[in-house]
């Protein structure tokens, strides 16, 4: 199975501080016992590393940084036709906090078909995709 992965999980699992990380953990555990598939976008990694760097500090986000290349992780990038999509998605939702990252996600998942997510943002779960997706992390 194919999953989307977002900054929150990949942010929880490197920080053992985290209020998730616990959780984060038990999630990927099961995800690579299932043999799934990871995704994540360049602008998660953009999100996540500067999230790295105030809450932990520049070593934390750099070594994340050095290592992601080893996680069999696939970097899905932000077309201008995802970017396209996602200004699409952000003007027709008013929904409090959603950020444009957010919706570069809801693009490529949707354009992807993607039928799962892993993700302990809220709007992941309002949002309504184009296809049925599956969110861990929420449940």
């Amino acid at each position: 199975m194919k999953v989307f992965v977002d900054t929150g999980p990949l942010c929880a699992a490197t920080l053992s501080g985290d209020l998730h990380n616990a959780r984060a953990k038990e999630i990927f555990l099961s995800m690579s016992d299932q043999n799934f598939r990871l995704f994540t976008s360049n602008f998660i990694l953009d999100e996540l590393y500067t999230l790295l760097n105030a809450r932990s500090g520049h070593r934390t986000a750099v070594n994340f940084m050095d290592s992601f290349g080893q996680s069999g992780v696939t970097v899905l990038r932000v077309t201008e036709s995802i970017e396209r999509a996602a200004e699409a998605i952000f003007h027709r939702h008013d929904i409090p906090r959603l950020s444009f990252t957010d919706c570069t996600s809801f693009a490529l998942i949707n354009a992807h078909r993607l039928g799962h997510a892993f993700s302990f943002d809220e709007h992941f779960r309002i949002f309504r995709f184009s296809h049925p997706v599956i969110i861990l992390g929420l449940d």
